[in-house]
């Protein structure tokens, strides 16, 4: 009963969150040097509008106690738009794109996601958004183009078909290339009955250091550390720049070196991830049980905080989280506590620390590895609750996650030497 209310309760979610799946298509754009430099113009421009339009929030708010809302800050760029000369070449609806980021941009600073908003530098102002229209998908003799408003026809490589309907379009720039990043919606897949999955077709995942993903099959697949095998030529390069001078020739061909580096690197992980969660979500499993972890919170170890950076636990549990609903499949989650330290056959407290990787319960005798037998509690706790879930994106769940916690007294809370579990517990 608890885990059909549980799928009542992921329905619900998806109905008034509007939880219609949008995917992102990322193609690379070839312009011509007459396009590169309107990029790079039309980059500059908003930039400016950016810091313009903020200098006015914080000035109305200084001089005159007024809080200018989004509709405000549309009203003030299109303003600028209307008497300013390099503006009226952009489309109107990408000025207005730049008030709604400032608007974010607070929003993030009032509910404690981000810090102040600062006025932005060229460089780390590296892209553009056309939100409904002034863009365009065209099929020539020679493969296809992008009809920017303002910009004209640019050559675009699609290397794979786009699947919805396409909501918004933004032009990136990274290392010193453009992209476009179409953003496409898409109903998604019946989500299945949880209550009718077999046993088999549910998978306990654990992710770690040492071994990235290890399954309650015995399956598992290492972690290759990209960042590791780059870091030489990334402190190398970076000792080089250093020793420039800020802003010459030579200064910025090693930054664009030092960026295209570290790009190469987080698209190895991503590469990784999305083939990982392809193998995960495969036609034999139907329902994946992963842990929530803290990421903030873990990373405040200095010692581990590069490991757990490049492994990039987040967006891999937010990856397996849309990879699902693409599917219509299942992704589910529950609490980290004590998943490494009880038994999932006889749910006895097992204290170990993090060198210990065989796991030994002196109760019922079960001997096994650290990592499969984590997984096997984490399937069991989510087959328990079948929680709804926000995909991992952050640490507030709308409902409570399965946890040790309940079934735990207080004295296993508090680490005592004589743990005590509650009776009525059917472990598996």
């Amino acid at each position: 009963m608890q885990a059909r209310a549980a799928f009542k309760y992921i329905l619900l979610l998806q109905h008034y969150c509007n939880f219609d799946l949008l995917l992102s298509f990322k193609y690379r754009l070839y312009q011509n040097d007459a396009q590169e430099a309107l990029l790079r113009s039309t980059i500059a421009r908003l930039c400016d509008l950016y810091n313009e339009i903020r200098s006015e929030k914080v000035k109305q708010y200084k001089e005159n106690k007024i809080s200018l809302s989004k509709t405000d800050l549309r009203r003030i760029a299109l303003e600028r738009r209307r008497t300013n000369e390099n503006l009226k070449n952009i489309h109107s609806q990408v000025v207005q794109n730049v008030a709604d980021r400032v608007s974010a941009s607070f929003n993030n600073f009032f509910e404690r996601r981000a810090r102040f908003p600062r006025n932005k530098k060229y460089k780390n102002y590296r892209s553009f958004t056309y939100p409904q229209s002034g863009f365009n998908l065209v099929l020539t003799k020679k493969g296809h183009k992008i009809r920017l408003s303002g910009i004209g026809e640019v050559r675009v490589f699609i290397h794979r078909p786009m699947l919805g309907h396409v909501k918004r379009l933004c032009i990136k720039r990274e290392a010193g290339k453009w992209y476009s990043i179409f953003l496409l919606e898409r109903i998604d897949k019946k989500v299945q009955d949880v209550n009718y999955i077999p046993d088999d077709r549910i998978r306990g995942c654990d992710v770690g250091l040492e071994k990235f993903v290890v399954l309650d099959n015995f399956s598992s697949d290492e972690y290759p550390e990209f960042l590791r095998k780059s870091e030489q030529k990334i402190v190398s390069l970076q000792r080089h720049l250093s020793k420039k001078k800020k802003g010459s020739r030579r200064w910025r061909l090693l930054a664009h070196r030092l960026a295209r580096l570290h790009l190469h690197v987080k698209r190895q992980r991503e590469d990784y991830q999305n083939k990982i969660v392809a193998s995960l979500l495969n036609k034999d499993t139907d329902v994946l049980v992963l842990e929530k972890l803290s990421i903030e919170n873990m990373i405040q170890n200095h010692s581990l905080a590069k490991s757990l950076a490049d492994a990039s636990f987040g967006r891999f549990a937010t990856r397996c989280f849309k990879k699902s609903r693409m599917l219509g499949k299942l992704v589910l989650f529950v609490d980290p506590w004590g998943t490494s330290q009880f038994c999932h056959s006889c749910l006895q407290w097992v204290p170990k620390d993090l060198s210990q990787r065989e796991h030994d319960c002196p109760k019922c005798g079960m001997r096994l590895p650290r990592d499969v037998n984590s997984a096997r509690l984490i399937k069991w706790l989510g087959k328990m609750g079948c929680s709804p879930s926000d995909g991992g994106s952050s640490l507030a769940e709308l409902f409570p996650l399965p946890s040790l916690r309940r079934m735990a007294s207080k004295s296993v809370e508090a680490r005592s030497q004589h743990p005590k579990m509650l009776e009525d517990v059917t472990p598996f």
